[in-house]
């Protein structure tokens, strides 16, 4: 900048002002990470190829994905639900209403109705085993939705038919694993609860009844708590096996790895808070059919029919409510092992590639 001249005081003149002030050119948009606050262009901010942007997700992230994958796939989520919950409900529901027609009427027997609760227990055998398939399928579903693919039902089975015995092994030595550890925590106090009220009297001695009474209960929280640990490490075994074609020891090894550190309690979290959901959804659709199922019992005269009654509930409430809830579910399961696996280990930079990959994009990795 030019100094003003200077003129002499009390002349009245006024010195020459110069060239006015002289500023550099306005910089340009800020490039990286070296503008602190600076707004990252819109494309690398919300890159959604498909059902979900490529970034880390937040709740609302996972659960408007769930939906929108069921619904831009309704054949291949709810269609396969429908089936392959039909495929294993028919047959265990009549073998469950069979078992139960074995039962005498309440009135007729003072004993456990051992053979009316298997029965009415048999259904939701079905159902758990039509789980471990549906799981898979959801898994190459949202596999592909979030590359912006829609596929059928068909296309679902040709994508998974592969996979299934992998996961149906996987699936059951974790399940097992579980069922293993509640057991050995539970089979001692409830031994030991049967043994003091045969040989204790209550009216007498009711402080060993009551200790062992106490014993079980505690048993049963630690029992319920290791359930739930164990459950969420090994909650993307299904995703693990089906989209990374791992097998049983590798699935269940993937799992354990991607749950770990403080991410496990956000996968606990959300994985209770979708059980909530879904179980007050399922509860209010099958409501009806407990009231007409309630309905038929009541008007049967038969009472050694109740069993009977109870087990084709079952059956179809199993049926209505796995159609409907199971696709979500396990939707939401799949999307958690995305997300675990864009948060540790920068997936949607693969993803990304892939995607560019597909379109054929220029400058793609």
């Amino acid at each position: 900048m030019t100094e003003p001249q200077w003129v002499a005081p009390g002349t009245g003149a006024q010195p020459d002002p110069g060239p006015g002030p002289q500023y550099s050119p306005a910089p340009g948009p800020p490039y990286g990470p070296g503008a602190p606050g600076a707004a990252a262009p819109p494309l690398m901010m919300e890159f959604r190829p498909g059902i979900i942007p490529l970034r880390p997700l937040g709740l609302g992230d996972l659960y408007g994905a769930a939906v929108k994958a069921v619904r831009g796939n309704v054949g291949a989520t709810v269609g396969l639900a429908l089936v392959t919950t039909l495929i294993f409900l028919v047959p265990t529901t009549a073998l469950g209403a069979w078992v139960s027609s074995l039962e005498t009427a309440p009135q007729e027997s003072e004993s456990i109705p051992v053979l009316g609760m298997l029965g009415g227990y048999l259904p939701s055998v079905g159902t758990s085993l039509s789980s471990i398939l549906l799981s898979g399928f959801l898994a190459f579903v949202i596999g592909q939705a979030i590359r912006g693919r829609r596929v059928s039902a068909a296309q679902t089975w040709e994508g998974t038919r592969g996979r299934l015995m992998p996961l149906v092994g996987a699936t059951v030595v974790a399940s097992l694993s579980i069922v293993a550890a509640v057991a050995s925590l539970l089979v001692a106090p409830v031994l030991a609860l049967v043994s003091a009220i045969q040989s204790g009297d209550p009216s007498t001695d009711p402080a060993g009844i009551i200790g062992a009474v106490l014993l079980v209960v505690g048993a049963g929280f630690v029992a319920a708590v290791v359930a739930l640990y164990l459950s969420t490490r090994l909650a993307f075994v299904a995703p693990s096996v089906v989209l990374e074609q791992l097998g049983v020891g590798g699935g269940i090894r993937r799992s354990w790895r991607l749950t770990s550190g403080r991410e496990f309690w956000r996968v606990l979290g959300i994985r209770l808070l979708t059980g909530i959901i879904v179980g007050i959804a399922a509860e209010v659709v099958t409501f009806p059919l407990s009231m007409l199922g309630t309905i038929g019992i009541l008007g049967t005269g038969d009472p050694s029919r109740i069993y009977v009654w109870q087990a084709v509930v079952a059956g179809v409430s199993g049926l209505v409510a796995g159609a409907l809830t199971t696709p979500f579910t396990a939707g939401v399961d799949a999307l958690l092992y995305v997300d675990q696996r864009i948060r540790r280990e920068g997936f949607d930079v693969r993803l990304i590639a892939a995607v560019q990959e597909d379109a054929g994009a220029p400058g793609r990795p």
